[in-house]
């Protein structure tokens, strides 16, 4: 009897320790891995293209022209801890801008009655320019919105021609570089650790250079240039 009640208690006990071993064991949480912010410090380079609107003036008459702006850029950011980001940035553009304009017909006399023609155009051009600029920005992790500025430069040729069937023909030019200044803003986003898309527009304002030719009794001439540039660009971050 006592053997019996022996093994009764031996099997209980082994059972509940079998049972507890079977209860559910907490379990420590494990930590979220979260993927460290974006840092926007440091150089990068890279192209950007896209459309300029130029705005001419020589005398009273103005020209507008839609044309092509394309070429490379390089600066350098840094990121401070309050997500604000200040950098430096220069570029140099090649464009399209070159739209010739009859401005002004007059009718002249011509030989045994005939009916001639004197007609004026002007030809505002830009081949190249280029900028260097401050920028400011506010950082979103990979997302910065930003605002630039700074001094512009740029080559400006405009050619005043008077075509005639019954005069002889005129065409008076002059090429400067023109320096002025240029505002505007963007944004830009991190595709990984190293490429950076962005876009921007901006405004430039090339002044009144002197022209140094002369149209007669209009000595001294000047001509006003300014522009609206949108681009879109890619950069590569050092």
């Amino acid at each position: 009897m006592k053997i019996y009640a022996a093994t009764i208690a031996l099997f209980v006990v082994s059972t509940s320790a079998f049972a507890a071993d079977l209860s559910p064991q907490s379990v420590e949480p494990i930590a979220p891995v979260v993927a460290p912010a974006f840092n926007w410090t440091g150089f990068y380079a890279g192209v950007h293209a896209g459309a300029v609107f130029g705005n001419s003036e020589l005398l009273e008459y103005k020209v507008k022209d839609t044309a092509f702006i394309g070429g490379a850029h390089a600066g350098y950011n840094l990121q401070l801890n309050s997500n604000v980001v200040i950098g430096v940035e220069g570029d140099i553009d090649y464009t399209s801008l070159s739209e010739n304009k009859l401005v002004r017909t007059l009718t002249l006399a011509g030989p045994r009655d005939s009916v001639g023609y004197l007609n004026n155009y002007v030809k505002p051009e830009s081949e190249w320019q280029g900028s260097v600029r401050a920028r400011l920005g506010y950082a979103f992790d990979r997302l910065l919105p930003y605002v630039t500025g700074g001094v512009a430069f740029g080559d400006e040729r405009v050619t005043y021609m008077q075509v005639s069937n019954v005069i002889e023909s005129v065409s008076y030019s002059s090429t400067k570089t023109a320096v002025g200044w240029t505002v505007g803003g963007g944004v830009e986003y991190a595709i990984d650790d190293h490429w950076v898309a962005r876009g921007e527009v901006r405004y430039t304002d090339f002044g009144k250079p002197d022209l140094n030719f002369s149209i007669p009794n209009n000595d001294g001439l000047k001509s006003s240039f300014n522009e609206v540039s949108t681009t879109l660009g890619v950069s590569y971050k050092f």
